[in-house]
């Protein structure tokens, strides 16, 4: 991060991304010089002297505004929502050459953000800060080129962009990094020179780096020899960080007594923490536990709901099936009444 904009902190990754999933149109393509345009007219919008602190006083509040550099007051004005007034900071320093200014902007452009949304300018904007060195708008664009998002595709050039992001210390992008390099080589050896990146994503907190980490330990991937109970580890890890997958996994190595302590109760919890989520095999697996009461008391109603809840998302279970039709009417009815409330506990 360039010291005259600190402003675009890693947690600035959560808004930006969620672009990646959207269907775009092909437009910029990227090389393409940086636009004449000079934004000397201020654009109207709400004021604000500077980021607002929550749970501070006035005082406080004004003397830390006074020693704000722009760009935090930039965006301490967009975390409030005050985009025309977060863009008219921004875009002095974006002309001069910011390149987390010109991030800033790229997002607001890219959302609306204030602004008419303009794909193709958030992409020249986003392509100026990445080759400025910014490691946030190295992992947008680099994802942009890598699947033709509003750009042409490119990716050579994406994953050139990719990696500086991931060696400036980008978690999603060294993540992203190691699934291309596995993708393209599905091999020991593949996953061997992907294991550095998996690594450093995973100690870095990333559920998904800490749920493949434990999957090469698993299977040997990349590694001499399997190693279970490192497996697990980074499997409680990922599952403690809210990935559903990794909590169903964790609750079949729990009922098992894979890589550690054997615990059907813990299984119990883990399928519960996946099922309330909406993780249809979690929903199965708590449905039988309910059924033939492993690590719980049987309860054929509370069994009988989860598996309407499965069976209604497109989960088959002949077992289940015929468990359920011995229930008795009263039961059956107490079971589907549960499951609408478990369904709409889940959505709600």
């Amino acid at each position: 991060m360039l010291p005259n904009l600190k402003f675009l902190k890693a947690n600035f990754l959560a808004i930006s991304v969620v672009f990646l999933v959207q269907p775009l149109s092909t437009g910029f393509v990227h090389g393409q010089a940086k636009p004449t345009q000079k934004y000397t007219e201020p654009l109207k919008g709400p004021s604000l002297d500077g980021p607002i602190v929550a749970g501070r006083g006035a005082d406080t509040a004004e003397a830390e505004t006074k020693t704000a550099t722009p760009g935090e007051i930039a965006f301490g004005a967009y975390q409030r929502g005050y985009y025309l007034t977060a863009l008219n900071l921004a875009l002095p320093l974006a002309d001069s050459g910011d390149p987390a200014a010109q991030t800033l902007i790229g997002e607001l452009y890219w959302n609306g953000f204030g602004v008419a949304r303009d794909r193709k300018k958030a992409a020249q904007w986003y392509e100026f800060a990445a080759n400025a060195g910014n490691r946030e708008a190295q992992f947008i664009y680099g994802n942009m080129l890598l699947r033709g998002l509003t750009v042409k595709e490119d990716k050579i050039a994406g994953e050139s962009f990719l990696r500086k992001a991931a060696e400036s210390g980008h978690t999603r992008a060294q993540f992203n990094l190691a699934q291309i390099m596995t993708a393209r080589r599905p091999t020991w050896s593949g996953f061997k020179s992907a294991l550095p990146w998996y690594e450093k994503a995973a100690e870095a907190g990333l559920a998904d780096a800490q749920y493949a980490l434990s999957k090469i330990y698993a299977e040997a991937q990349g590694v001499a020899f399997n190693d279970d109970e490192k497996a697990r580890v980074w499997l409680e890890k990922s599952a403690n960080n809210g990935f559903d997958t990794a909590q169903v996994e964790l609750g079949i190595w729990n009922a098992n007594g894979r890589g550690g302590e054997k615990s059907e109760k813990r299984a119990l919890f883990w399928f519960s923490r996946a099922a309330s989520k909406g993780n249809v095999i979690a929903q199965n697996r708590l449905a039988r536990m309910y059924s033939f009461g492993i690590g719980t008391k049987a309860d054929d109603v509370r069994a009988g709901a989860w598996h309407v809840v499965a069976r209604r998302a497109g989960f088959s279970d002949s077992v289940m099936d015929r468990r359920f039709a011995t229930l008795s009417k009263i039961n059956k009815q107490r079971a589907i009444d549960l499951a609408n409330r478990l369904t709409k506990r889940a959505g709600s």
